[in-house]
């Protein structure tokens, strides 16, 4: 017990209150005053030094305790504080979901795919992410909190410690009331976890973004373990200390009051009649009181600590002690209990999902029914010991008050039984509802021909089991029920206000789980080696392949990049097709090469002048023939060299490793443009040294690009604001737009399109059917989903717009009976759902999609497909943010001109469609 690990924190917690702006109604504390330098006195014990008077040292038990559970106190008021000087970071939004998302090597036992992209962070970059999110603070007070837990945990197993308790609960009057109250919070203290008080740890655990090093709560902390073995070992005597004996058929009958006074042995066993004695006796005099303890709940008493609403309609104020010894060992007591039994659920359910690899296949609607069996299952599992030892505590504590309540099974209760917990609180159809996994209408209101779902509550067994109960006229009863319809006008009218402001149905998002990061590169055709036929076809297929990639990310490349590097790529890829296309042409008409007109020299250099100008070497192998073809070779190899050095900077200003790759590939363009104009030098299979060069250092860069190209996500890391900044990214140095972009590469959306498996042929009308008509009739359902961050869940809404058309295909018939799409066209409206059933991370929308069609003479065909379009709108502090965001190289913002969603392309900014965001089997 000498070996206290770690230093005390009080001076820390003052520190950074002093430090953290004063908030509006917090009253000023000048802690600074008492760590200031003291002047110095004459030490009290110098006399007794002069005299040689020696003295021993002896343990006091009762101030470790005390001072060990204000060490836990002192550690909760430095996460909140921590957390209040993390939230003044203005990027600590997305400091924090870098922190829980993307720094964690593994969560939830499995390996972090995003966890790969903090190679592109550097250390400052990392320590900034520690600095707006308080991690090295948090670590510290993180392993303070758990070493004084374990320190206290070992104080009160000394044998010492048990006999102090006993004599502190052995005193009379107030004292003991003081003493029992001080002993229930010292063991709160033990079921608590670190992340139960610390706002910035939601999922338990925290990592250093610089060690890598992290801290994760226990299944079971010790403090829990020690805590459910004493409140289960009824013959430990602090067990004896905190409960009053109690079996079932005790509980379940009206508490008679003792005729005698509990008798006080010495032994600090619960006294009952002692602590009822002060249930109707206003607070003491702090001034009066002699001991601590009692001096301490007496000013507790006399403000407003322990007041709540109950108290304050008994007008009670002694009574506050009581209910706080009650609400303290009953919640650490039933939180160690749970832990306990969590811990032993998840083992099995461990061993359970080993045994069965294939559950994620089951229906959304077996998953809910399996639920509600698991949950009406559980309802009987009631510890009676634990309830009914807390029933009777708090009966003997207050006679007057809960002496007349007691335990009785459920199908006997009676109308002049007051049940706990089920009369008086807001019902299903008043609470503002959300309907989860049901089918709905295109508004949201429930089906009619099918009867409504049960509520979950008439879904559990209506049994023998426990409830707690009181005589209806009882004045507590009154006291309660007050209470109880109070809250009920307020949650009421909050549902009524949600409702209005509402106004449709809205999908919100949670994230469950880590978000895989993918990335799509496009390569370019960098190979022009002209040899076979087949082969000429196969490269002019890839020249117009890359025509196309280039005219459908030339809008893409203008927002990135700029509109000369967009045109540049244009021309270039437009030359390259009219190379392929001219050898293509010559292989097949089996001409001359030098007939062909492309071929034909426009003017010829004259060996002489060559030599002349070059000098011998270079006169001799320069090409002296200037043809169109030539002309179009050096032009296609000048521009790939001019544009990749475009590339070069631009990759060079994102950080991006890919830069070695464009440099490879402008060396290879440049290499190719030398290669024309050298005409002169030894062909090997139709290329000349320079040439097989220029494509052996394309092929390398084209490599490389693919290979070391940044993620989106590393991207934003690299030049964010934990990243390096350059003046083409400052846009992501502002807060919220940083935010904004990280969390879209996060959200996941997808959009899928599949057969509805509830589908039937020729539906019809069924009042017994448990599926609507809509739903059975429809072919066709529509999944919008997306897994925006947890930290969304506090930020106001998430609504979705979806856009589903219609999308006709004509495909006719060739000679050769070969199809091939003729036209498509996408209707002008959008198509009205026949129904919806709404997740908390996705929404189903059902359709009809027509049938399809043959013209009578069989050379044609029309069939349907669906386009569909959609936004998820995120409502955070009075401003829209939309979701999928541009691309994070994309500095564009959203404006008015993209409130509507063009049908006639894909992977437009701030809209998801069903090619560019189809679920992937990553997902």
């Amino acid at each position: 017990m000498q070996d206290v690990r770690h230093l005390e924190l009080t001076a820390m917690a003052d520190a950074l209150l002093a430090s953290l702006p004063i908030e509006a109604d917090a009253e000023p504390v000048d802690a600074g005053v008492l760590w200031e330098a003291q002047a110095g006195v004459v030490d009290v014990l110098d006399k007794a030094r002069q005299r040689q008077v020696c003295g021993v040292l002896l343990d006091d038990a009762c101030y470790r305790l005390r001072h060990l559970r204000q060490r836990v106190d002192t550690c909760q008021q430095l996460f909140a504080l921590c957390a209040r000087h993390a939230v003044l970071h203005p990027h600590h939004a997305s400091a924090l979901l870098v922190q829980q998302l993307v720094v964690p090597r593994s969560i939830r036992g499995q390996e972090n795919p995003l966890h790969a992209a903090m190679a592109k962070l550097h250390e400052p970059g990392r320590r900034a992410i520690n600095q707006c999110t308080a991690t090295v603070q948090r670590a510290v007070v993180w392993r303070h909190m758990l070493s004084a837990q374990d320190t206290l945990i070992a104080s009160l197993k000394q044998s010492a410690t048990e006999q102090m308790l006993a004599d502190h609960l052995s005193l009379e009057g107030f004292d003991y009331v003081a003493a029992m109250y001080e002993l229930s919070r010292t063991l709160a203290t033990l079921a608590l976890l670190p992340s139960n008080v610390d706002p910035l740890a939601p999922g338990g655990d925290m990592v250093d973004a610089i060690t890598g090093v992290g801290l994760w709560d226990q299944a079971v902390s010790l403090g829990q373990k020690f805590l459910n073995q004493a409140a289960s070992d009824d013959t430990s005597p602090l067990h004896l200390m905190l409960w009053p004996e109690c079996d079932l058929q005790t509980a379940c009958a009206p508490y008679v009051v003792p005729v005698t006074d509990d008798e006080n042995k010495g032994d600090g066993r619960f006294r009952a009649t002692e602590l009822a004695r002060f249930e109707t006796q206003p607070a003491p005099d702090p001034i009066a009181q002699v001991t601590l303890d009692a001096t301490t709940l007496a000013n507790l008493l006399a403000g407003d600590s322990l007041q709540n609403f109950f108290l304050i309609n008994n007008g009670k104020a002694t009574t506050a002690a009581l209910v706080g010894i009650f609400e303290n060992l009953q919640s650490a007591a039933d939180g160690a209990a749970n832990a306990v039994a969590k811990a032993s659920q998840t083992l099995a359910s461990a061993k359970g999902n080993a045994n069965s690899a294939n559950a994620n296949v089951r229906s959304a609607n077996d998953r809910l029914a399996q639920m509600q069996e698991r949950l009406g299952a559980n309802t009987d599992k009631i510890n009676v010991n634990r309830q009914g030892r807390g029933v009777q505590q708090l009966r003997s504590m207050m006679p007057e008050h809960f002496g007349a309540a007691f335990l009785i099974r459920r199908n006997q209760v009676t109308p002049q039984h007051y049940v706990f917990g089920l009369e008086d609180l807001p019902g299903r159809e008043s609470l503002p509802k959300t309907r989860y996994g049901e089918y709905l209408r295109p508004d949201g209101t429930p089906f009619g021909d099918i009867a409504p779902p049960h509520p979950s509550s008439t879904r559990l067994p209506k049994g023998d089991h426990l409830v707690l109960v009181i005589p209806r006229g009882h004045k507590t009863a009154q006291v309660v029920g007050d209470m109880n319809r109070t809250l009920k006008k307020v949650r009421e009218a909050a549902g009524a206000l949600g409702d209005a402001e509402g106004g449709h149905v809205r999908a919100k998002s949670g994230l469950s789980e880590a978000i895989e990061g993918l990335d799509s590169e496009k390569n370019k055709a960098a190979y022009r080696v002209l040899g076979s036929t087949p082969f000429c076809v196969a490269v002019l297929m890839l020249e117009v392949w890359n025509v196309s990639s280039e005219s459908e990310a030339l809008k893409q490349t203008m927002r990135e990049k700029n509109s000369a590097r967009a045109t540049a790529g244009i021309i270039s890829a437009i030359v390259d097709l009219t190379i392929a296309l001219e050898a293509l042409t010559v292989k097949l008409l089996g001409s001359q090469p030098k007939d062909f007109i492309s071929r034909k020299s426009l003017w010829v250099i004259s060996e002489e002048g060559a030599e002349r100008w070059l000098g011998k070497t270079l006169g001799e192998v320069i090409a002296k023939q200037i043809t169109s073809r030539l002309i179009a070779q050096i032009l296609s190899g000048s521009l790939l060299f001019t544009i990749n050095l475009y590339d070069i900077w631009y990759a060079w200003q994102w950080n991006d490793q890919a830069i070695y790759g464009y440099l490879l590939i402008s060396m290879g363009g440049l290499l190719s443009a030398l290669g024309s104009i050298v005409g002169g030098l030894t062909v090997y299979f139709g290329l000349n040294p320079l040439g097989w060069a220029a494509l052996l250092l394309i092929g390398m860069g084209v490599g490389l690009v693919i290979i070391m190209s940044s993620t989106p996500l590393e991207s934003w890391l690299a030049n964010g604001p934990f990243g390096e900044s350059h003046s083409i990214d400052l846009y992501l140095q502002d807060p919220l737009e940083a935010f904004y972009r990280l969390a879209s590469l996060l959200a996941g959306i997808s959009i899928s399109i599949e057969r509805n498996p509830a589908h039937e042929q020729h539906a019809t009308f069924d009042t017994h059917a448990k599926i609507p008509h809509a739903i059975r009739s429809a072919d066709t359902v529509i999944r919008l989903e997306s897994r925006l961050p947890g930290v969304i869940g506090s930020l106001h809404s998430v609504s979705i717009q979806a856009d589903c058309r219609h999308c006709r295909i004509l495909e006719r018939i060739n000679n050769q009976g070969v199809p091939y799409r003729a036209t498509v066209e996408v209707t002008d409206k959008a198509t009205r759902p026949n129904a919806q059933r709404l997740y908390p991370n996705a929404i189903e929308l059902f359709f009809t999609t027509p049938t399809s069609q043959i013209s009578s003479t069989g050379n044609s065909r029309h069939y349907y497909k669906w386009a569909v379009r959609a936004q998820f709108i995120l409502t955070h502090g009075g401003e829209n943010l939309y979701f999928p965001s541009p691309p994070v190289k994309d500095p564009t913002k959203y404006s008015s001109k993209w409130a509507v969603p063009n049908f006639e392309v894909i992977n437009q900014p701030f809209w998801a469609d069903e090619i560019t965001h189809k679920v992937s089997l990553n997902d």
